[in-house]
């Protein structure tokens, strides 16, 4: 998270008691579509449905006008999943906004600070290096509930959907870019 560049170019939540990640997975992939064209993939949540195994979009929640968020940290997003024949939502707080650099959020929100869930964009010779970063923080009550087994088998599908939520991501930002 490091240094913080100003309002206009840096947001991160500053969460305290930070635990030290249970497990974590990274993966990087190099896109050969300019970082901003990336970065407009990679703050369009509601658009994950279209890459990631696993997530089928959502809906950014609303403020006190009725006006649904549109990233920036401290706001929110519902995620709608399914894996097999089982559906969820999961509400994720936005963390961390660098514009153009890094994007994060955590599953539960800050107070339950569940999974976080990070991109890091770099300039690369191929146009653009995504790096997507995977921490389980805490146990959901689920976890907690099921056992080593339902955490075993989280960890596995948050690797299977990073992988292709990269992927997908970068097929959608080179298919723009040749357009």
């Amino acid at each position: 998270m490091g240094e913080t560049l100003g309002l206009a170019l840096c947001q991160t939540a500053w969460m305290t008691d930070q635990p030290t990640p249970l497990y974590t997975h990274e993966a990087s992939v190099d896109i050969a579509a300019p970082p901003e064209l990336v970065w407009n993939l990679v703050t369009a949540m509601e658009r994950y449905g279209e890459w990631s195994s696993e997530n089928q979009g959502g809906y950014w929640r609303k403020n006190a006008d009725g006006v649904p968020y549109t990233g920036q940290v401290g706001e929110e997003f519902v995620g709608i999943n399914r894996r097999g024949d089982q559906e969820w939502k999961a509400l994720v707080e936005i963390i961390e906004r660098e514009e153009g650099h890094a994007f994060a959020f955590v599953t539960g929100g800050a107070a339950l600070n569940i999974v976080r869930w990070r991109y890091v964009l770099e300039p690369s010779d191929a146009g653009t290096r995504l790096t997507e970063q995977w921490e389980l923080r805490n146990l959901s009550p689920l976890m907690i509930e099921k056992g080593q087994a339902e955490v075993d088998q989280r960890v596995a599908n948050a690797k299977e959907s990073l992988e292709a939520t990269l992927e997908g991501m970068k097929a959608e930002a080179e298919r723009q870019a040749q357009a």
